[in-house]
């Protein structure tokens, strides 16, 4: 399986400005740093969840209200549906043409909530967030459409695209086996505290 990439962000922040994210390849990497880690769900509980790590190290994390908890789906271009709100990340080809790297289906609690506009990220790829139906006009084969507030945009949308479509779930949702990346606060014994979880959802 080729490697994704999960977005690891705070909950308005996460497609807003930049997107920040840690790797999730077919094999999960062992801490990217202070208070990062990822990983495979070996156990959980009402409270925590215990993340497998590559290098065989097991580490415990906890969850508070706070705790922003995010399940990726893969789906499909035509999943779309109206009134969907999409963060659409794409590359400036040499012609001037946008190409989607990836598009995120945004959970309905980011509505309002994240101003929508299109602006150049610091990797140097575009981000785009739109409503759908509302400020996209179609989607007609690999091409989608935007209306965007300051001109229309057009995004050409490759069959290697990721398309994910996010929800915001509960801790008790992650289950054994899922891919998860976690960003929060270390405690003294090696277990964290977490600000936010992202977890994949197992293939359809």
């Amino acid at each position: 399986m080729r490697s994704r990439r999960i977005a690891i962000c705070s909950l308005l922040a996460l497609v807003v400005a930049t997107v920040s994210g840690l790797p999730l390849s077919a094999g999960a990497a062992p801490a990217a740093g202070p208070g990062q880690i990822e990983g495979f769900v070996s156990d959980s509980d009402a409270t925590s969840i215990t993340v497998a790590l590559r290098n065989n190290e097991k580490v415990r994390v906890t969850a508070t209200a706070e705790t922003r908890i995010i399940l990726r789906t893969i789906v499909q271009l035509t999943d779309i549906k109206p009134n969907d709100f999409v963060a659409v990340t794409s590359r400036r080809e040499p012609n001037g043409s946008l190409t989607a790297v990836s598009i995120n289906i945004l959970p309905p609690e980011y509505k309002g909530r994240m101003r929508e506009a299109q602006f150049v990220m610091d990797s140097g790829n575009m981000m785009t967030n739109a409503v759908v139906f509302q400020n996209v006009r179609k989607i007609e084969g690999r091409t989608l459409y935007l209306r965007m507030p300051d001109g229309p945009s057009v995004i050409n949308v490759p069959a290697m695209t990721d398309v994910f479509r996010l929800a915001v779930v509960k801790l008790t949702d992650l289950k054994p086996g899922m891919r998860v990346a976690v960003r929060g606060a270390g405690n003294p014994d090696g277990s964290l505290v977490a600000a936010s979880i992202t977890a994949d959802a197992p293939p359809r």
